[in-house]
């Protein structure tokens, strides 16, 4: 279980599986580099990186092209998609 903060409280059977466990360790690490390009979160472990849209390059267009299609921009709807094909 984690804190609001996203620090590690508690490991389920911490001592019967796993002995002492150094929760500080497995708490989650800040991404240094966040960005936010037509609604998609870019997150990189490298903070020296060029900014999204210059990585993009001439492939933003090919993004927007999809991403813009509609006024309102793209929604994303959770949940999961599931198909069964009767095939061999």
């Amino acid at each position: 279980a984690y804190d609001i903060a996203g620090n590690l409280l508690e490991v389920p059977f911490e001592k019967e599986a796993y002995g002492a466990v150094d929760k500080a360790r497995w708490s989650p690490r800040r991404v240094p580099r966040v960005e936010v390009y037509k609604g998609l979160v870019f997150g990189c472990w490298d903070a020296d990186v060029p900014p999204i849209a210059d990585y993009l390059g001439d492939m933003a267009w090919y993004v927007d092209l999809f991403l813009d299609r509609v006024p309102g921009g793209t929604e994303a709807i959770g949940g999961v998609h599931k198909w069964v094909i009767r095939c061999n």
